[in-house]
């Protein structure tokens, strides 16, 4: 009679498993957008002038079927911004196109620190949780930019959320254009060579005449960013830590999680086994702990959502610095080249003067000479512009990552707070719940008090008359022993 109910059992632990792990994940969607709403809501996206930019992602939908299958993305605007056509509007978006968008402004704004955007997923990217989770990075990502001064300004950005399908496909065609043009010239195998040396390149113009003082001595704006570079390395570890950590700590919590609902059913089961009083005690701590396993499933998506997410978040945001500091470096080599060149022209052009019969040779050189100088000047100014801006981004970045880190940790503190009050208060609602089950009876009533459940009564005896087939009365009928 056991076995049919301990299957029972287990069907209904299958059962209440699936339950689980729908619960977690309506849950866990649920933290996470009460984590973008708070987030958003003062982002910056609202100025003291009034000025409103308030972007959101929703509706993610499986596009296609097969290997070219996609999930696209409803990004809604709401805006008094003149720079829009529009007050409110939404168009549709796939990964891709997030990315697209990214690239342009790294080109368009270099220097600037473009917020990252989510991991991209080879396994399970077509899971309701991964989905929902990109869903909110996506939209983080668009807010920032909203945020952003310089790229927030940007062409790209405003087509980005406003152009219809044709007209976003014809900018990237447009992009790509330029992009075969400058190939074509040859300008791209030295854009290509300056990324694949620029970690090893090391060029001093101290002996330079024409650009003494220029770059063979650090400016206060090199140092500056020195202590940049080494501060973010710094970061990077310690945050990987913490994130390793988390990660862990979330771990531990689902297990206990799954732990507790593995528990209170084992004392359920272990309840049906006795009899009361003590059967009622084990069922009741079994829902206890039950319940206490829904508390932690719950504690563990408003700690992935407002902790563990934050933390990797911040990795990212770290990779997004040292692009900016990497366009930086890529300008300044830049401008070394360019001085080298000139160097050279100038070098060419002195010898090449007086020399008779050379003439017109000398008179091109001199001619080169100008062009390398005005190339120097476009260099120069170009890397002081970008230097500026890195280094107005390190300070924003700074500033914001202890603001975001402040909030963080206070949204963790009062988490725990609440959830060991909740957990708490179950555990004080069951205490009297058990202290009023009375004991069981005393030892001179142990044959009353049966292991099991009581036996099932004896059945009342046959009605009058059912002997009659025997030939008389039941008292005048002997006993039949064994029939």
């Amino acid at each position: 009679a056991s076995e049919p109910k301990e299957r029972k059992a287990r069907k209904s632990l299958s059962k209440k498993g699936a339950r689980h792990q729908q619960l977690y994940f309506l849950i866990c969607r649920k933290s996470l957008n009460m984590m973008g709403d708070d987030e958003f809501s003062s982002a910056g996206n609202e100025s003291n002038e009034g000025r409103s930019l308030i972007i959101t992602v929703s509706d993610p939908k499986k596009e296609s079927e097969g290997i070219n299958s996609y999930i696209s993305y409803k990004v809604n605007t709401q805006t008094n911004l003149p720079e829009f056509n529009y007050g409110q509007f939404s168009v549709i978006r796939r990964y891709s196109d997030f990315i697209w968008l990214s690239e342009q402004l790294a080109r368009d704004v270099p220097g600037a620190i473009v917020p990252p955007l989510p991991e991209k997923a080879v396994v399970g990217r077509f899971s309701a949780e991964f989905i929902e989770s990109r869903r909110r990075l996506l939209e983080k990502f668009l807010n920032r930019l909203g945020a952003h001064d310089e790229l927030s300004a940007s062409k790209y950005f405003r087509l980005f959320l406003q152009a219809d399908d044709g007209g976003l496909a014809s900018a990237k065609a447009e992009r790509k254009a330029e992009q075969i043009a400058v190939k074509k010239s040859g300008l791209s195998g030295i854009s290509n060579w300056f990324d694949e040396t620029m970690n090893s390149i090391s060029i001093s113009m101290g002996n330079s005449g024409s650009e003494k003082g220029g770059l063979g001595t650090k400016s206060p704006a090199d140092e500056k960013i020195d202590e940049v570079v080494a501060y973010v390395n710094n970061l990077e570890v310690q945050m990987g830590n913490v994130a390793k950590h988390t990660t862990g700590l979330m771990k531990r919590n689902r297990d206990l999680a799954n732990g507790l609902f593995e528990f209170g059913l084992s004392f359920t089961l272990l309840g049906q086994m006795e009899t009361d009083p003590l059967s009622t005690a084990l069922t009741k701590l079994g829902h206890t702990a039950d319940q206490l396993s829904l508390l932690y499933t719950e504690q563990v998506a408003k700690e992935t959502a407002k902790f563990e997410e934050p933390m990797y978040d911040y990795i990212r945001v770290l990779g997004a610095v040292k692009a900016a500091l990497n366009a930086r470096a890529k300008h300044k080599h830049a401008l070394a080249l360019a001085c080298v060149d000139l160097d050279n022209k100038k070098a060419l052009a002195a010898k090449l003067a007086g020399q008779p019969g050379k003439e017109e040779r000398a008179a091109l050189a001199e001619h080169a000479v100008e062009k390398a100088h005005a190339d120097v000047a476009h260099a120069r100014d170009a890397f002081e512009r970008v230097s500026a801006r890195v280094i107005r981004e390190m300070e924003r970045f700074k500033r914001e990552k202890a603001n975001d880190i402040r909030r963080v940790v206070l949204d963790y503190t009062a988490m725990q707070i609440e959830h060991n009050k909740r957990l708490e208060n179950h555990w004080q609602a069951l205490l009297p719940e058990l202290e009023a089950i009375p004991n069981a009876p005393p030892a001179g009533f142990a044959d009353d008090y049966a292991y099991s459940r009581p036996p099932p009564p004896i059945p009342p005896p046959p009605p009058r008359g059912a002997d009659d087939h025997l030939g008389g009365s039941s008292a005048d009928t002997p006993d039949l022993v064994g029939v």
